[in-house]
């Protein structure tokens, strides 16, 4: 009995293959026409929510910082009542302000309460008589932003009385409210605080409505 021989030619490796999946991806080259208005649409319609809600949060904004400042003059008015013992005048075309028998000049270029307010709570008065030394104010540090500039000069000083007025100037200015309006006051006849002084702001509307209980006037009652 023999056997047969076998050599290495009996066996063929055959390759092998292993199953594979190919995967392709397709990226947009661009936006059609139609795509790109849906997308202006979207945005339009965001801005149309969006801006309002800026806008009513600038206005509350404003309000805010409109009664915080009402209630800073208040307080300096009273300060300066305390010291002088009347309220700052809303119009000075004659003196009626005086400490120790040292009248502050009247001024006719004072003739407003917001000017009024600015010159009386802004400046520095020094007394200097032979019975009386003494300085008084400022009672408010205005910003430059809060003031508005008239072009013209309170009146000049006494023997007995030195004025400094705002940032160290002899000008009359106005102050404003976060608006752009001139703060409102009334000392001499006030129609809502009768024992006191009305402060009022004309509001976003930036119209005078005289404070009333409709309008969008910003007061101190």
């Amino acid at each position: 009995m023999g056997f047969a021989k076998i050599t290495s030619s009996h066996f063929v490796q055959k390759p092998v293959t292993t199953p594979h999946a190919t995967i392709s991806f397709k990226l947009p080259t661009g936006f059609t026409l139609v795509e790109l208005l849906i997308v202006i649409v979207i945005m339009l319609f965001l801005a149309g929510i969006t801006v309002p809600i800026v806008s009513n949060i600038q206005t509350a904004s404003k309000k805010g910082v409109t009664s915080a400042q009402i209630s800073q003059l208040e307080l300096a008015i009273r300060q300066f009542e305390s010291d002088f013992g009347v309220f700052p005048p809303d119009s000075y075309g004659t003196p009626t302000v005086s400490l120790a028998g040292i009248p502050i000049p009247a001024d006719p270029d004072l003739n407003t309460g917001s000017k009024c307010l600015a010159f009386f709570l802004g400046s520095k008065f020094t007394f200097n008589s032979t019975s009386f030394n003494a300085i008084y104010g400022p009672y408010i540090e205005f910003k430059k932003s809060q003031i508005t500039g008239t072009g013209v000069n309170f009146a000049d000083d006494t023997a007995e009385l030195a004025i400094e007025g705002i940032n160290a100037t002899r000008e009359v200015f106005q102050y404003k409210d976060p608006f752009g309006s001139f703060y409102s006051y009334d000392s001499s006849s006030p129609s809502y605080n009768v024992a006191s002084f009305d402060i009022y702001s004309f509001g976003p509307d930036i119209t005078d409505n005289f404070g009333t209980e409709t309008s969008d006037d910003i007061t101190n009652w």
